[in-house]
């Protein structure tokens, strides 16, 4: 397990570098020291003000608990009901986002927000084509690495924190394709938690702390703000990306769905790179269903699969956990009723040599990947050195923590080649595990209590789909994850769905216009 890594070992940096399961070592590692750090406001609160200023607030909140908690089917049967319209959807959004995320609580999830998101929700509503199946109208916020046309691209950098790409990834052009309108972009750990491992999960030197709505704790990362927006009803949905537990872990950590897709099924193209080895784009959302939805429309296509309650009948499942809690053994009740036959007593090994390998590689490509990316799209800071020699600057500000990965990036000088041939060689070595692991034993997939043996599975590519399992005596959320064979993803979403209508764990957050963390 991750936990079993040597603390005071290279190791240790890494699983904070990655957002992996970290906040499980160490669950009230809170952000205590800049719990309220919050930086330019006025980059989300404007462009709220000046479109709310359009709209009845009182009508508005009237209409909001309608919204709070649904998923994109119900939200689209109001819709089509005439109960709600896209402009409203849109407005309680922007009002709940102006309450809890940047007065209240001040979560702090969002910090770039679309300054035309209204009118286009106002064109949909004149042409309304409400469908219960799609994104159409639904409000998407985007992680603050993936490349918007319009708004400012920054990986939560303040060396990036105006740089507005010019382009859409390809991702945001499926989802306007969809119809679905872009809100806006979600905090994150700045450089998905590569910037220095004494940064805590869910900081930006452009956007300070991300918080988690449920407890004073850890919100995970780096898709930390897209996991507090979405559980905290900031938008329908919500994109995150994941090198190694990046998607995972905070939905883990906010009592969300995460989906990790089999890599090179989403594109990541105009995303800013951690590793080309291991990055992908994935959702972060309340419900399985709405996890499908997305990622259907991530790529453009439907996703072969069936929902319903019959998704786990027939199906065996290795237990990667020990039944030693409530928790713990009501998931292993549920996937029983679901109709699955348990396989208790699974291992998937792992060693100190995965990860150092894991590290090198991270090292090596932060540098190359970042540079290519940064010259090909013209950004104000033309490379890694730059970015660093900016830093220094204003080190309060722009590197609070340190930059001790950027560092030790800046001075990797392995070739590509090499790096190559080692990720290639730790990629099939991490899939001949899993895939063995699965034959062996006839399983058709894979379940971790939270996430807390799964370092291996986004270095192998297989999917991963962790869903809402519980919340300890604290009230922390855990969850449960599903991981299946390479490209099975469309079995995933049935086992997923399966064991998300029998449990029903999900509890949204209590979250207080007044009450301050």
């Amino acid at each position: 397990m991750r936990k079993g890594i040597i603390i005071g070992s290279a190791m240790t940096v890494l699983i904070l570098a990655v957002g992996g399961a970290y906040w499980l070592l160490n669950k009230s590692d809170t952000t205590k020291t800049g719990k309220n750090m919050m930086y330019e406001q006025k980059r989300v609160l404007d462009p709220v003000n000046k479109q709310l200023k359009t709209l009845d607030i009182s009508k508005l909140e009237a209409k909001e608990k309608l919204v709070i908690g649904a998923d994109v089917n119900q939200i689209q049967r109001l819709i089509a009901t005439n109960k709600l319209n896209y402009e409203e959807l849109v407005g309680i959004y922007l009002n709940r986002i102006k309450k809890y995320d940047q007065n209240g609580p001040k979560l702090n999830a969002i910090t770039e927000i679309n300054p035309n998101v209204l009118d286009e929700a106002r064109k949909l509503d004149q042409h309304a084509s409400a469908n219960k199946a799609s994104l159409h109208g639904m409000p998407v916020l985007l992680k603050d690495n993936i490349g918007t046309e319009k708004m400012p691209t920054s990986a939560g950098a303040v060396a990036l924190k105006d740089w507005v790409i010019g382009k859409d990834a390809t991702i945001v052009k499926n989802l306007k394709a969809s119809g679905a309108l872009i809100l806006g972009k979600t905090n994150m750990s700045e450089w998905a938690n590569y910037m220095d491992p004494r940064m805590p999960s869910g900081y930006s030197g452009k956007t300070g702390q991300d918080k988690n709505p449920y407890l004073d704790a850890t919100p995970s990362g780096s898709s930390a703000g897209s996991a507090t927006a979405v559980t905290s009803d900031f938008a329908a949905v919500t994109i995150g990306t994941e090198t190694n537990g990046s998607i995972i872990s905070p939905a883990i950590a906010q009592s969300a769905v995460g989906f990790k897709p089999s890599r090179g099924m989403v594109s990541g193209d105009l995303v800013i790179p951690l590793s080309r080895h291991f990055d992908t784009p994935g959702p972060i959302t309340r419900t399985v269903k709405d996890a499908y939805l997305t990622t259907s429309a991530l790529i453009n296509q439907p996703i072969k699969a069936e929902l319903s309650k019959e998704g786990l009948k027939g199906k065996r499942i290795g237990i990667l956990f020990d039944a030693d809690s409530a928790i713990s053994k009501k998931i292993i009740s549920d996937l029983e009723v679901a109709g699955a036959t348990v396989v208790k007593g699974m291992k998937l090994e792992e060693n100190q040599q995965d990860f150092t390998t894991f590290d090198d590689i991270l090292k090596a490509d932060f540098k190359t990947d970042l540079n290519q990316f940064l010259e090909k799209n013209q950004a104000p800071m033309k490379d890694l050195a730059a970015i660093i020699a900016f830093n220094k600057l204003d080190e309060a500000r722009n590197m609070k923590y340190g930059q001790g990965n950027l560092e030790e990036s800046e001075k990797n000088e392995a070739t590509v080649a090499s790096i190559d041939q080692r990720a290639d060689d730790l990629i099939k070595k991490a899939n001949k595990r899993i895939e063995s692991l699965l034959t062996s034993n006839k399983l058709d997939a894979l379940v971790d209590l939270n996430a807390d043996s799964l370092f291996l599975v986004p270095i192998a590519g297989n999917p991963e789909l962790t869903i809402p399992a519980g919340y300890e005596k604290d009230g922390q959320p855990v969850g449960m994850t599903f991981v299946g064979p390479n490209k099975a993803d469309e079995s995933i979403f049935e086992m997923g769905y399966a064991y998300e209508q029998i449990s029903k764990n999900r509890k949204s957050p209590v979250i207080s216009a007044d009450n301050s963390k």
